[in-house]
C-alpha cells in the first residue's frame, strides 16, 4: 500500500512539473514571438515549486534520500549508526513537526486576511494549509525512519525496509 501511494504522489509531482515545463513554454514563446506574456504564468509556476516541493518531502525522509555525509561510516561501529539514524529521524521530525504548525498558523493569519495572489486572484491559504499538512505527513515520516532499518544492500543507499517486498 505504501509502494502505491508513493507511486500516486510522485505521479501527482510529474504531473505538476508537466504543467509547469508547458507553462514556462508558454510563457517564453508568448514573451517572445507574441510579445505578450502568459497571465498570471509567476504565480501558478510559484504554487507549483511548492506543490512539488512539499510532495516529494514525505518520500525523500521515508527513504532517507536527504542529504546525507557518511564520511564515518567506514570508522564507526553499528551501534553509532543506529544512535545517528534515531537522532536524523527525531530532528527531521522535530523539524517538520514545528514547520507544519507554523505553516498552519500561517495559514489561519492568512485566511482571516484574505490574502490573495496579485494577478490572478488565487487564495493563499490553502497552499499554506497544504504545506502544513505535508510537512505533518514528513515529520510522521521521519518518525516512522526511527523504526524501520536501512538496507544496507549495494545501489540502496539509506532506503529503509519496509518488509513489505
Amino acid at each position: 500500500m505504501l509502494d502505491r501511494i508513493e507511486s500516486a504522489i510522485s505521479a501527482i509531482a510529474g504531473i505538476i512539473l508537466l504543467g509547469l515545463a508547458l507553462l514556462t513554454l508558454g510563457d517564453v514563446l508568448g514573451r517572445n514571438f507574441l510579445n505578450h506574456p502568459l497571465p498570471g504564468a509567476t504565480e501558478l509556476t510559484e504554487l507549483g515549486l511548492v506543490g512539488i516541493t512539499f510532495l516529494l518531502y514525505p518520500q525523500v525522509a521515508l527513504r532517507r534520500h536527504h542529504i546525507v555525509i557518511d564520511l564515518l561510516d567506514d570508522f564507526t561501529a553499528g551501534w553509532f549508526k543506529v544512535l545517528q539514524n534515531v537522532l536524523a529521524g527525531l530532528l527531521g521530525g522535530l523539524f517538520f513537526a514545528a514547520l507544519a504548525w507554523r505553516m498552519t498558523v500561517q495559514g489561519q493569519r492568512i485566511a482571516s486576511y484574505g490574502d490573495v495572489t496579485p494577478y490572478l486572484q488565487l487564495p493563499l491559504s490553502p497552499a499554506y494549509y497544504f504545506m502544513a499538512f505535508l510537512s505533518a505527513l514528513t515529520a510522521l515520516a521521519f518518525f516512522l525512519t526511527i523504526f524501520i532499518a536501512p538496507r544496507e544492500e549495494a545501489g540502496e543507499g539509506h532506503a529503509p525496509t519496509m518488509g513489505l517486498e
